[in-house]
């Protein structure tokens, strides 16, 4: 008989959960730390579980806090349910992007995955042991890629709590309770510490690129990037949501301004390491199928850094296959579209208005008229605009079914547009009740005044059938979905196209944001122009007309946030939106900018863009109105932080709760 420790492992997925044991005996079926660690190919086993659990906000992601925000899946189930409830609360409706089910901001999940880091620091700790089996690249690039994996979970919870527990090491859970209660570090020390993972992984880490599901030096570069703008954003802009208390006290929540700099310029290092390592846009003459491809993997090897890889459609969502619910949940229901649940969340006019578009109302305020609904598209509109949404009497490719979302029918329309709006769930007032016809049900039509008129588009405005399936909003999602799919398999648990978590484009969006803010902070105004050409080389891409920074900018924030943001910064952070929207960067970015409380101050209403006939003139009008289930949102001030896990307070005294809880 003989002593044995051995690393347990339980597959699924090529998943599995890893414990140590001592046994007198030899077990059976059980997988070797000696094999585990030996080879690149048994990291990538005892990694799996690692990567599986990363704080990705994708597909799955919900910010209601069921299965703890992220819907990956694992045998028997394990986190499924995510998989379509994460739209319906998703990060898009809670940021203002789309108007959803939910408006959650993910307070109080109780997100802590000190588990998945115990597992990296096992196997920073006892890599060592096994170097002679590996060429020294090889073994650095293991190291490296571990130190990004601990920094991107660190990352998670930072973002979301402050300062919280460094663990740096693999503790012994035998030691006194005085050894394992480890108290908060300041939030200032978990972002160097951040950064100082990610730099080792940036130095040390793989260079290839064959692998974009696995960490390389690139993606460790994107991430830092991300975080340190993050870290920067945090430092300028924490005083002024006023919040006080012994956690702000003690730095856990919050970091003096002064560290705005340090961050901004190692986010600005980042993106110019990777603009160096020969990342780029995604780029071609057909600029709005160019920027479609960019997110179904087609041709666009050389702006992808970072991706998490989905499987193909299953029979159950209870199986061993990655896979989730996107397509089924963006596109209407019906026929030829999506089968099974359909629109459940839907692109607000908050988002759409920001693009470059033809106006929808004139100088004195009234709605352009059009000849037919699709001319707001087809005429002026940017090309990324029309790859983001589909809008009325676009096709979907694939079934060939033109998107009819028309809204109701006027028999005239005298007035200004804010004539037929105002501020109430399905904007409904003497006016419009004396001019408009809706109808409850899509592709309804009616006797008006002797004649037979169609009144509501085949996919909307579904006042009577609840709050998805149909238009509420008169737009749908395109970003994401897949338009090589065949329709049949467009249902819940059905789609697989990648989740692009870092790419080029984001990196040109850090860039700008930090150097405009270095330049700020510096005086440079050649920090401050390079930004513009960062911003510019989106807009080529996107098929946008190119911006010219202001040279003396007005200042839009002091009297609406009560701190300076001048207006060739806001158009920074609005080119960040359109780049990025439904990628769930805008819920973090309103709460690393500080200023989600005011945008959603007193409640906010999401609004819609709606089509309408009016007879009288055999003319097409869109109308901005509230969104038909009247959602609003709001933002207290202490969400900017989540509240600590309870359960993680009653187990550790030192755990300092954060100020406002």
């Amino acid at each position: 008989m003989k002593t044995i420790k051995y690393m347990a492992a339980a597959f699924a997925l090529g998943l599995m959960a890893l414990a140590c044991q001592t046994l007198d005996l030899d077990p059976k079926g059980l997988i070797y730390e000696n094999v585990l660690l030996s080879s690149d190919n048994g990291v990538k086993k005892y990694l799996a579980l690692v990567y599986q659990d990363l704080p990705i906000e994708d597909f799955n992601y919900g910010q209601d806090g069921d299965q703890r925000g992220y819907g990956t899946v694992y045998a028997g189930g394990w986190h499924g349910g995510n998989q379509w409830q994460a739209q319906k609360s998703s990060a898009a409706s809670a940021a203002g992007e789309a108007c959803g089910r939910g408006l959650s901001y993910g307070d109080s999940w109780g997100y802590w995955p000190y588990d998945r880091i115990r597992d990296i620091n096992n196997m920073i700790e006892q890599l060592p042991n096994y170097k002679d089996n590996y060429k020294d690249e090889e073994y650095n690039a293991l190291m490296g890629e571990a130190r990004f994996l601990r920094a991107f979970y660190y990352f998670g919870i930072v973002k979301r709590y402050g300062g919280v527990p460094i663990v740096d090491k693999v503790l012994d859970p035998k030691a006194p309770a005085s050894e394992l209660q480890l108290p908060r570090n300041t939030e200032y020390d978990c972002w160097k510490f951040i950064y100082e993972d990610l730099k080792y992984a940036m130095e040390n880490a793989s260079t290839s690129r064959t692998e974009l599901g696995r960490a390389n030096r690139y993606a460790a570069a994107a991430l830092m990037s991300r975080a340190m703008l993050y870290a920067g954003s945090i430092a300028k802009y924490s005083t002024y949501i006023g919040t006080t208390g012994p956690a702000v006290d003690a730095g856990l929540m919050t970091m003096p301004e002064d560290y705005a700099e340090e961050f901004f310029q190692y986010s600005y290092d980042a993106c110019k390491f990777l603009q160096e390592s020969g990342f780029r846009l995604h780029d071609g003459n057909d600029k709005e199928k160019n920027y479609l491809e960019v997110f179904l993997g087609e041709n666009s090897a050389d702006e992808d850094i970072f991706i998490k890889q989905y499987g193909p459609k299953t029979t159950t969502p209870w199986n061993t296959n990655l896979f989730h619910c996107w397509d089924s949940m963006v596109l209407p229901i019906g026929t030829n579209l999506s089968s099974s649940v359909g629109a459940a969340i839907q692109p607000s006019w908050e988002l759409i208005s920001l693009f470059e578009l033809p106006a929808v109302t004139d100088e004195e305020g009234k709605p352009v008229r059009f000849d037919d609904p699709s001319d707001i598209w087809k005429n002026g509109m940017e090309a990324r605009c029309r790859a983001n949404f589909f809008f009325s009497g676009m096709t979907e490719s694939v079934s060939g079914t033109v998107i009819d979302v028309q809204a109701g029918v006027y028999t005239e329309y005298p007035g200004t547009a804010a004539d037929g709006t105002e501020e109430v769930g399905g904007s409904v007032n003497a006016y419009t009740d004396q001019y408009r016809h809706r109808m409850p049900q899509p592709g309804q039509s009616k006797n008006i005044n002797g004649q037979n008129v169609r009144v509501s588009g085949a996919h909307g405005l579904a006042e009577g059938v609840g709050d998805e399936g149909y238009t509420y909003m008169g737009t749908f999602i395109r970003k994401y979905v897949d338009y090589n799919i065949n329709p049949a398999d467009r249902v819940l648990f059905g789609s697989s196209q990648s989740w692009k978590v870092f790419r080029y484009g984001e990196i040109l969006c850090n860039w700008a944001e930090a150097a405009y803010e270095l330049g700020l902070i510096r005086g440079d105004e050649g920090l401050k122009r390079e930004a513009f050409e960062h911003v510019n080389e989106l807009r080529r891409r996107a098929g946008a007309t190119e911006h010219e920074m202001k040279g003396a900018p007005e200042d839009l924030g002091i009297d609406v946030y009560g701190f300076s943001i001048d207006e060739n910064l806001q158009y920074i952070r609005d080119e960040r939106a359109r780049e990025l929207c439904f990628e769930n960067h805008r819920i973090f970015d309103i709460r690393r900018w500080r200023i989600a409380d005011v945008l959603f101050r007193d409640g906010m209403y999401t609004h819609a863009l709606l089509p309408y006939y009016v007879m009288s003139e055999g003319k097409w009008i869109y109308l901005n109105e509230v969104n038909l289930h009247g959602r609003k949102a709001n933002f207290d001030k202490k969400w900017y932080y989540e509240q600590m896990p309870g359960g993680e307070i009653s187990k550790n005294p030192n755990i300092v709760r954060n100020d406002g809880y």
